[in-house]
């Protein structure tokens, strides 16, 4: 099972809030169809609700849905979107944001992978920098 598709990145994106972010992450899981338009609503109710859930530092962001929004979710996947401004994330700049669609325990493997990459704020720093869709899959794959 493939949990990150190339189709479910976007580079060098422009953001002009976490709520965009968080919509651009579901649409790029909708558009390649691992979630239904309903995960998206979830995934901003965790942001109003549960937002200190989303940032998890070094310039990483990781929206999700509520609980109740798994039903939402056709397989489990991740978007990443990159973006050399950052876009303010709960008084910090996220630069990397994964959006997250997890049926089970599934993603927790692709969580360790990015915790891997960006324990070290330097790490995370170079990721940051990546703008292609290529460099970025084979990083996370």
């Amino acid at each position: 099972m493939e949990i990150l598709k190339k189709s479910a990145i976007a580079v060098s994106q422009e953001l002009s809030s976490k709520e965009e972010a968080t919509k651009l992450a579901g649409r790029l899981l909708k558009d390649s169809g691992s979630i239904q338009e309903e995960y998206i609503d979830s995934m901003l109710d965790k942001l109003a609700n549960e937002g200190f859930a989303t940032y998890i530092g070094n310039g990483v962001a990781i929206p999700h849905g509520m609980e109740d929004g798994k039903k939402y979710i056709n397989e489990t996947a991740i978007s990443i979107i990159q973006s050399h401004t950052g876009v303010e994330w709960n008084g910090e700049t996220a630069h990397i944001i994964v959006g997250i669609a997890a049926k089970d325990d599934e993603h927790m493997d692709v969580l360790s992978k990015l915790a891997d990459l960006i324990e070290d704020p330097e790490d995370a720093k170079k990721i940051w920098g990546i703008d292609s869709k290529d460099q970025i899959y084979e990083l996370f794959s």
